[in-house]
């Protein structure tokens, strides 16, 4: 008589009538869950008999290590992009491997490096810092499955899950001008980084549309996190009054914290003498003092569809299409942006 098949995380989750991922936080206790939902999976976990895969012994063969490498695990947008893989993870059976590059390339060059050299199944490379050609031919080199998320890369065989920065920050800009902002600044991210660039190109666009240009001094670039966003404020708002921006967009929104910090450290209000609006929709964002206006990015769904398309390239499946895939933004209005109160300057006339 054959053994009865032990239960999986889709199990219960059918069972219990959630989500696999719903299932993974109540195990995992990664995120808050409704009492009574929580008290549905338990329930489910006990009468199957489940056991996650974390608390019970397994045999080599019978699961699969991912590795996942991203530039910042402290940046909140990047955690809730890990969160989204691993519950994925889980549902697939693969274990994960997480590494850390600080934004530094050569960190992530000897991370890639590094895991070429062991048993890994598939790499998630998450907004990489190195160049496109250096990335393809490191994928070339060993064949491995590896798919990369926040950045478009021209291979094919690399497919890369995107979001759509440049629309984003247009849908930003237009309502800064809505508000009848013409002194607008915008917070370069990476130097190397394909969704700063997309994101200032949104914000030229809609600055175009109006008639205005966006001047190189109201364009600082600094390190993407609180500190290189107070930094990059500072700059701006150490420019004459009549030409400073009365309205900023930040790269992302850790960066616009710190634009937060510096006004008030100048005595300005937000947004009575500057607006600032972010960019990911961080869950603190909701949080700050004002609530933060900023574009809001579906970041759990980048990290669980990078797992589910790895997974599929791993157990010898195509990727259809051409490469991409493309995820929609949606702005956030919150009390971080008012009424311009003045016109003219950083954002002056063509």
């Amino acid at each position: 008589m054959s053994e009865k098949p032990r239960p999986n995380l889709l199990d219960v989750a059918r069972h219990a009538g959630v989500s696999p991922a719903t299932v993974s936080r109540v195990l995992n206790h990664t995120a808050p869950v409704r009492a009574s939902i929580r008290e549905r999976v338990l329930a489910s976990v006990n009468l199957l008999r489940y056991e996650p895969l974390a608390t019970r012994a397994v045999s080599p063969s019978a699961i699969s290590t991912i590795a996942l490498v991203l530039p910042d695990i402290l940046n909140p947008f990047f955690t809730e992009i890990v969160r989204g893989v691993q519950d994925q993870a889980e549902v697939d059976r693969f274990m994960l491997l997480l590494f850390d590059t600080g934004e530094d390339p050569n960190r992530e060059r000897q991370a890639l490096q590094m895991l070429l050299h062991r048993s890994v199944s598939g790499i998630i490379v998450c907004a990489s810092r190195l160049p496109s050609p250096e990335l393809i031919a490191i994928r070339a080199r060993q064949k491995i499955p590896m798919v990369v998320v926040n950045r478009k890369i021209d291979d094919p065989e690399m497919p890369c899950i995107l979001l759509d920065f440049e629309t984003g920050a247009y849908r930003a800009a237009r309502h800064l001008l809505d508000l009848h902002h013409t002194r607008i600044g915008y917070f370069k991210g990476p130097v190397t980084s394909e969704p700063s660039l997309a994101r200032r190109r949104g914000v030229e666009k809609a600055l175009g549309e109006a008639g205005l240009v966006l001047r190189p001094e109201c364009c600082p670039a600094s390190f993407p996190n609180v500190d290189g966003g107070f930094q990059a404020m500072s700059t701006l708002l150490a420019l004459p009054p009549t030409d400073r921006p009365t309205a900023v967009i930040a790269y992302n929104d850790m960066m616009a914290l710190g634009a937060l910090h510096a006004t008030r450290a100048h005595h300005l209000r937000v947004p009575e003498d500057i607006s600032i609006v972010g960019f990911d929709d961080i869950a603190m964002a909701a949080h700050t003092n004002p609530p933060l206006t900023t574009v809001s990015q579906p970041k759990h769904r980048m990290g669980q569809l990078a797992m589910k398309i790895l997974g599929g390239l791993i157990r010898g499946q195509t990727f259809l299409g051409d490469g991409y895939t493309m995820l929609e933004s949606s702005l956030v209005v919150r009390e971080s942006t008012g009424p311009a109160p003045s016109a003219s300057g950083c954002g002056g006339a063509a």
